[in-house]
């Protein structure tokens, strides 16, 4: 009598497992399907909760253990920081504008009759000059009244600027026409040279390729000055209208 009870309990229990097997696999089948369509942890948990109320704890632990294991948190965590904290593409701009000096004093703006800055230095002679940006020297040459010169022509998206650079006492060491600089490589020495009131560097940075024969603003010395000119009445003012030039710095 005894073996017959015990085979009806086992009987019993197989069956209640069973059972219990087959609620959970249906809770847990239909919860993982909407789950697919849920984006953070405690919303979750908190729908789940809610649908499955009055449930066994067993049905509930294994849809919580489903939805709260380490690696679930984890990677809803990381795709709700994704969300919520996208990485910036915007990049902080790069300063490609130079100051022409280590030391200088600006003495004169530009001017429709001055298209420039004249610039000065307590180092006189020995204030090197140095490019406005990287660039390739265009032009080596005296003026009609013996100023040393030196053109340089930048590319800057595209876009053609030339700096000039006037009242040189010498030229750098190995610098030609052709060279290919850097805004850290100096080209000369500030001067007096030509029609000069003093040492100082006289330069213009205007937007036109000096001496290029399909650029009619520039293609000679004259169409130089006078687009320099022309752009200053619209409100260009060269190398001051791409960066802030102070009235005196003594590091560029």
């Amino acid at each position: 009598m005894l073996k017959k009870y015990k085979n009806i309990l086992f009987i019993f229990l197989l069956l209640v497992i069973l059972l219990n097997f087959k609620v959970v696999y249906a809770v847990s089948n239909k919860y993982e399907i909407k789950y697919e369509y849920v984006n953070t942890n405690n919303l979750a948990v908190t729908d789940v909760s809610k649908k499955i109320k009055g449930s066994s704890n067993n049905i509930y632990g294994i849809l919580k253990n489903l939805f709260t294991s380490k690696e679930a948190n984890y990677n809803l965590k990381s795709i709700k920081e994704e969300i919520e904290n996208p990485v910036s593409e915007i990049q902080e701009e790069v300063v490609t504008w130079h100051l022409p000096t280590n030391v200088g004093s600006v003495t004169q703006y530009p001017s429709y009759y001055h298209p420039a800055l004249d610039i000065i230095s307590p180092n006189g002679v020995y204030e090197s000059v140095y490019p406005v940006r990287d660039g390739v020297v265009s032009s080596m040459y005296r003026d009609a009244y013996g100023a040393l010169i030196v053109t340089i022509l930048h590319d800057v998206d595209h876009k053609k600027y030339t700096s000039q650079y006037v009242h040189l006492s010498s030229y750098a060491p190995d610098l030609y026409v052709g060279k290919v600089v850097s805004w850290k490589d100096p080209i000369g020495q500030m001067g007096d040279t030509g029609m000069s009131y003093g040492v100082h560097l006289h330069i213009s940075v205007v937007d036109c390729g000096y001496l290029d024969p399909n650029d009619y603003n520039c293609n000679n010395l004259g169409s130089f000055l006078n687009y320099a000119s022309r752009r200053v009445n619209d409100g260009y003012y060269g190398l001051s209208s791409l960066i802030i030039v102070p009235s005196s710095w003594e590091n560029r």
